[in-house]
């Protein structure tokens, strides 16, 4: 393997990115919806007109099978990025995933000198190794693998810029995805299967330097150097998790209307 590169390791942080579509907000809003349904139905047998009355069942266990699906599922995520962040190989290689997100950063150090969209020389065997790892693990994790849409790669500058730094910085931090993509799927890249898995999955996207890194959000020259990065995203399917919390949604609310109508038929 090439030489270590000095690196600022990142925290990892469960609010990082709230935008970042990982997925994770949306698993625990479709479930904090489904224990809020839960409590919902629960009230459902309590007054009547003031009056206690005695549903003829128990709503919360309804409530529990209906939510178990989407729950167990959200173990299953949890347990595959856990356990992707553990990958002896990524840790050698100091370019392990976040084992909320399963994002991996790619820092400054790595590239050619401010500005410049290429990898080091020395830091392409590192980063080749990494990706092939990566991605042979996630094969490796149907939770994840199954639902996996797409692999983002998102460039990230800092704000300094002599005229319009958004506009020029946008540009800046998408250079740097694309040279990394095309590096991984060109001569001397990734192999035959892991290109093309890659070259299904891979968007590109910049932003600019509208998300700094949580851990040194300051614009600061010391901060700085931890803005210019590049991540590695893997993105769960919107349209997988729009059917299943659709589908238990709906479940909830017959069951709702069910155990209402069974509490009125005993007023």
């Amino acid at each position: 393997m090439a030489a270590r590169f000095h690196r600022t390791r990142r925290a990892p942080s469960a609010h990082e990115d709230a935008q970042g579509n990982s997925g994770f907000g949306d698993w625990w809003a479709a479930v904090a919806v489904m224990g809020l349904a839960g409590l919902a139905v629960l009230s459902l047998g309590g007054s009547h007109d003031g009056l206690p009355t005695h549903p003829t069942s128990d709503p919360s266990k309804a409530m529990l099978a209906l939510i178990e699906p989407a729950e167990t599922s959200l173990r299953e995520v949890e347990a595959a990025f856990a356990e992707l962040c553990r990958e002896p190989v990524l840790l050698a290689l100091e370019l392990e995933p976040d084992c909320e997100t399963g994002v991996i950063t790619l820092p400054d150090s790595l590239f050619g000198g401010f500005g410049s969209a290429a990898l080091r020389p020395e830091a392409k065997e590192d980063v080749l190794a990494a990706i092939r790892i990566y991605l042979g693990r996630l094969r490796d994790l149907p939770a994840l693998w199954s639902s996996l849409e797409e692999i983002e790669i998102r460039g990230h500058s800092d704000p300094r810029a002599v005229r319009t730094p958004y506009v020029t910085n946008m540009v800046g931090s998408q250079q740097r995805p694309l040279g990394l993509l095309l590096f991984l799927v060109g001569e001397g890249g990734l192999d035959d299967v892991d290109r093309a898995d890659f070259e299904r999955l891979a968007v590109l996207s910049g932003v600019s330097f509208s998300r700094p890194p949580a851990t040194c959000p300051e614009q600061t020259r010391e901060c700085y150097a931890e803005w210019r990065r590049v991540e590695i995203r893997p993105q769960l399917s919107e349209s997988l998790r729009r059917g299943d919390w659709s589908r238990t949604l709906e479940d909830v609310r017959v069951t709702a209307a069910r155990l209402q109508a069974e509490s009125e038929a005993v007023r």
